[in-house]
């Protein structure tokens, strides 16, 4: 949602109907990787096609953080609070795999990321499935 001004009164934008369908992430779950592991992803109950974005807050940004520290190189702390730090990480793994850097964690990014696996290497999911 966006908050534009105009003549000095705000005006408040609806989000996109495809960001209006997806449900927030609100927890997370266990995920089969492409190559038969389990990992952890951000889900919104047994939904694992949901929005993530600057403000969210809760487990699922917690296993984000984690697999961006694991698989990306950041240094996130993991307080489950996406601020501008976790914006920014997301941003820089999306242009990593060659996605919009729109800082915004939704099914293309999931699907695009690398996932840490049990303590020993990072995988990609296979999608919603």
């Amino acid at each position: 949602m966006a908050v534009v001004l105009a003549a000095g009164a705000p005006i408040v934008l609806a989000a996109g109907a495809a960001q209006a369908a997806t449900p927030t992430c609100n927890t997370s779950v266990s995920y089969t990787t492409v190559h038969g592991f389990s990992t952890t992803i951000p889900a919104a109950g047994r939904n694992v096609s949901c929005l993530l974005a600057r403000g969210n807050s809760g487990n699922a940004v917690k296993v984000l953080q984690l697999s961006l520290n694991a698989c990306y190189g950041e240094d996130l702390a993991r307080d489950g609070i996406f601020g501008t730090g976790t914006q920014a990480a997301l941003r820089r793994a999306q242009s990593r795999e060659g996605q919009t850097a729109d800082g915004v964690y939704g099914p293309r990014t999931r699907d695009a990321l690398h996932w840490r696996v049990a303590g020993f290497a990072c995988d990609r999911v296979n999608g919603p499935g």
